[in-house]
């Protein structure tokens, strides 16, 4: 029979003494959701542009539209491409890494240039 102090070093042991072959794929699946979860956000996004109150009222914000569109399901079929990817494990995650940080920068310029769309749709 163990002792509660036994098996509390023996869960010590295994935590301390993990495989870097699961360390890396707590990262890959860290990097999986957080790609996915930026995929949350662009439909988001998407739905927010959808939206009556963003409906463009000149050519040039339409033409804004249009592109701003483009660009999200760009960003959408690049991130699929990735998840798919790291899933497969067609490479190393870190393999992948400039690819995703490229990815977080595009997003946060999506973000920023649908924000400002929506407030000058809304101010028309």
């Amino acid at each position: 029979m163990e002792t509660t102090q036994q098996l509390t070093q023996e869960r010590r042991r295994a935590v301390y003494d993990r495989s870097p072959d699961t360390s890396r794929f707590e990262d890959q699946s860290a990097l999986v959701l957080r790609l996915e979860r930026n995929e949350k956000y662009v439909r988001q996004l998407r739905d927010k542009l959808n939206s009556y109150v963003c409906e463009p009222n000149t050519y040039s914000l339409f033409e804004r539209l249009q592109t701003l569109k483009n660009g999200l399901d760009s960003f959408s079929r690049n991130n699929h491409e990735i998840i798919a990817a790291i899933r497969d494990h067609r490479k190393t995650v870190e393999d992948y890494v400039d690819k995703v940080k490229q990815q977080f920068s595009e997003f946060n310029e999506l973000r920023k240039d649908v924000d400002e769309y929506v407030d000058v749709a809304r101010n028309y």
